[in-house]
């Protein structure tokens, strides 16, 4: 196939983009697929270097304070629909045009090019929305949809792209399920689930061959990822604080990444407590870690706990979620979140019923309890995270 993904964040080198793009790209081409990726206009070298990219795009709207507001998003639109445009009439056809991230910077420009005539017919579009257009109500309940001005223009954006949605000239797709459900209720229009790609590294056979035969008498607990108030972070503190004063027989040991403090909604900032700070069953990872170091974060891992909020975790996913059920580590996780769809396809987890300490505790005693059970589970359903969050299987679903 000859594909055109198109990126403007890819300009410096953070965030998830350029690996995530970087990574969708290499497996493409080792398939025999052309790829030009479209980056923004002053990307980094070692970004184009690894998407293998073209500068292009003026503006990045994750960046640019003139492409915020109704105005700023409006001319957006239209500089977005002209750059793309440009590129792509003066190039051969494309038979696919991906957008990766959609925002609402974007929306008016993908309807207007898929009504160009300057864009044959037989060239799809695979438009992937990461943020939604629904506001979270409460855990487990739909999202409802404000009627503010941003809302109303995606609405008239869907309408215009309506009829190449259910001829197949564009597809509408979402990362999770839950972000599909939402995007069909917004929109009254077929969407289907993209699988987002993990390069797994290569394992013996015999790795999931073999589930735990002992039961540990010793548990590490990692969470994975920056601290943050979404993630769940603090409260997770405060439950490996009571958790630990209340067990002297050191069963546990967790593994935190936290290099820096984080805001609370009141204003505070969240620093560790200097006991927990001094205690040797919590050790901090303060420096961003290299691939090596994070994978050797996981190798010593018994479980992944993730105590993310569903107010922002309810249609969002999480990437380190995947990266260990596909090595096979046994996922703690709040109820109501994205997570539950990994668990699923995994086959078990353990679930944190409500978002407080005590139902934290809890989840972690149940994972001791039962980590025999939950190791053979986590292994015999790595196999099918590997396969379905595999580019080969993005692939099939472009195809």
């Amino acid at each position: 196939m000859r594909l055109l993904i198109t990126e403007e964040a890819l300009e410096l080198n953070t965030g998830h983009w350029p690996n995530y793009i970087g990574g969708l790209t290499s497996a493409f081409r080792e398939q025999g697929d052309e790829v030009q990726v479209l980056t923004h206009s002053k990307a980094m070298p070692e970004v184009l270097s690894h998407v293998n990219g073209t500068p292009w795009y003026s503006r990045n709207c994750w960046r640019d304070s003139r492409s915020q507001g109704k105005m700023g998003g409006l001319i957006h639109n239209y500089r977005f629909y002209r750059e793309s445009s440009r590129f792509v009439r003066q190039n051969r056809p494309f038979d696919r045009i991906l957008a990766l991230t959609v925002r609402m910077q974007h929306l008016l420009a993908f309807a207007a090019l898929s009504r160009s005539h300057h864009i044959p017919t037989t060239t799809r579009f695979v438009l992937l929305f990461v943020q939604g257009f629904g506001r979270f109500t409460a855990p487990g309940q739909p999202t409802n949809f404000p009627r503010g001005f941003s809302n109303r223009l995606a609405q008239v954006a869907f309408r215009l792209m309506a009829r190449n949605v259910r001829k197949g000239r564009v597809i509408l797709a979402g990362e999770t399920a839950g972000m599909c459900e939402e995007l069909t209720r917004f929109t009254g229009l077929p969407t289907t689930l993209f699988p987002h790609p993990v390069r797994f590294p290569e394992l013996p056979k015999q790795h999931f061959a073999s589930a735990a035969s002992s039961h540990k008498e010793v548990a590490t607990i990692a969470c994975p990822g920056f601290a943050r108030h979404e993630k769940g972070s603090d409260i997770l503190h405060d439950a490996i604080s009571k958790l630990l004063a209340a067990n002297t027989d050191s069963r546990y040991r967790f593994i935190l990444q936290w290099p820096d403090p984080f805001e609370l909604p009141s204003g505070a900032w969240m620093n560790p407590e200097h006991a927990i700070l001094n205690d040797p069953r919590v050790e901090f990872l303060n420096d961003a870690l290299s691939p090596q170091q994070y994978d050797d974060m996981l190798e010593r891992s018994d479980f992944v706990i993730l105590p993310y909020r569903a107010s922002s975790y309810h249609h969002r996913l999480s990437r380190v979620a995947i990266e260990a059920a596909g090595k096979g580590i046994p996922l703690i996780y709040t109820a109501h979140t994205w997570t539950q769809e990994i668990a699923d396809l995994v086959g078990g987890g353990i679930r944190i019923e409500a978002e407080n300490v005590d139902a934290i505790i809890d989840a972690i005693q149940l994972a001791f309890r039962d980590q025999l059970v939950l190791k053979k589970l986590a292994q015999a359903g790595a196999p099918k995270v590997r396969e379905f969050h595999s580019a080969a299987t993005f692939r099939k679903l472009l195809a």
